[in-house]
């Protein structure tokens, strides 16, 4: 998080703009911070983009200003960090580099045993990847629900023994499935879907298991917002400062 503070004694200036109204000149940097961080927010949105393959709508709106107000001279421009699955933390690896965090879905399917402990999982050829470049929610859900990982209270969607054989039966229309975790032959460890159809049975890697995944830093926050900062913050103070005395009463 990046903050923006007035580099000035409000006092002194207001005692060498002897002609400057008492409010004029904390109005008029309230006003110039403001007006920076929205441009540090723009940066911090076209980095993204710049950086991330793809990243989805949950990340690029996860920038948010806390505006300063007179009374405060300071701004907060920085990553939401709440809510269930906090963008922060999802970026932290790619902030700050080293070893990314389990996501959800590992912790629960670590609980229920489908994922052994020290091993994070990256997608398989087989699993269906939506338009950011993600394991699908819905193979999630289902991947979960298969392996009875569902921990949400009230949660009723976890598969019985009667669902399971539903989900593997195969129809004219619809291929039947079920899923594993474990090895096929020489292959890596992972979570598989074997398919039924009319044709025979076939193994596919939804979830590939590996030991760790390791980021290198490749979103630069700090550095974004310090050079809008400096790049922008004088010509919004003059800016403000200009408006501020066509609007002086």
């Amino acid at each position: 998080m990046i903050n923006i503070n007035a580099k000035f004694d409000v006092k002194s200036a207001l005692e060498q703009l002897a002609y400057a109204k008492d409010k004029q000149l904390p109005f008029a940097t309230s006003l110039a911070i403001n007006n920076t961080a929205k441009i540090i927010k723009e940066r911090e949105i076209h980095e993204m983009r710049d950086v991330f393959d793809r990243p989805s709508p949950y990340v690029l709106n996860s920038i948010f200003i806390k505006p300063s107000n007179k009374q405060n001279l300071t701004a907060k421009v920085g990553i939401k960090d709440t809510g269930r699955k906090p963008a922060a933390k999802i970026l932290l690896a790619e902030i700050d580099g080293g070893s990314r965090r389990l996501k959800g879905y590992e912790i629960a399917l670590r609980a229920a045993g489908a994922l052994p402990d020290g091993y994070y999982t990256v997608p398989g050829e087989a699993a269906t990847i939506d338009q950011y470049g993600n394991i699908a929610p819905s193979q999630i859900r289902q991947i979960l629900s298969f392996f009875r990982a569902n921990r949400d209270v009230g949660y009723t969607s976890n598969s019985t023994d009667k669902t399971r054989a539903k989900l593997a039966k195969s129809t004219k229309g619809r291929r039947g499935i079920s899923y594993f975790s474990g090895r096929v032959g020489q292959s890596p460890l992972g979570i598989w879907m074997k398919v039924y159809s009319n044709f025979g049975t076939a193994v596919r890697p939804i979830l590939i298991f590996v030991r760790d995944v390791n980021y290198r830093p490749i979103y630069d926050f700090d550095y974004v917002a310090k050079l809008a900062h400096e790049q922008n913050y004088n010509a919004e103070f003059e800016k403000a400062w200009q408006f501020a005395e066509r609007t002086a009463k």
